[in-house]
């Protein structure tokens, strides 16, 4: 890992963030969460699951992977529209994606949804904050812990 001017930070296999999220203004909020932590990192949105999925297998528009890397982290809200379990039951059903972090950054407060995401493989589940600064702060907290730390993969063969 190595830190870019500006004190930006970026990993050193790209750190591509996939975000699945079909909240549009929420995607931008995230995209900006990591810009104020400092993060430098290419980001790339899917809308649904189907272009999550999509993204994930380098199929159909996301085939060049020049133009979409394979991510090193994947936040994912798991009411995107197609149900965004099956992202994290893909994710995990590759053995050579063991390390890949999975987070599941969600409305949901219901216990029963976080227990759901740990079961299917999920690394993490976090509940958005209403306030900007918070939802910043969350963003900061895991772009730290699975980017800046080291938690996440170092190669990722898709």
């Amino acid at each position: 890992m190595r830190w870019e001017t500006r004190r930006q930070f970026v990993s050193t296999n790209g750190g591509v963030i996939l975000i699945v999220e079909d909240n549009g203004d929420d995607a931008t909020l995230i995209r900006l969460g990591f810009q104020r932590a400092g993060f430098a990192n290419r980001i790339q949105t899917a809308a649904s699951v189907a272009d999550g999925l999509d993204y994930l297998n380098g199929a159909g528009r996301y085939a060049d992977r020049a133009k979409f890397p394979f991510p090193s982290l994947v936040i994912l809200d798991h009411k995107v529209p197609g149900d965004g379990w099956p992202v994290i039951e893909w994710v995990r059903q590759r053995p050579g994606l063991i390390l890949l972090p999975v987070i599941v950054f969600s409305g949901s407060e219901d216990p029963n949804h976080r227990r759901k995401a740990l079961e299917l493989g999920a690394n993490a589940y976090h509940i958005k904050p209403a306030d900007f600064s918070e939802f910043s702060l969350v963003i900061k907290r895991i772009g730290e812990f699975w980017l800046r730390d080291g938690h996440g993969p170092g190669q990722n063969d898709a």
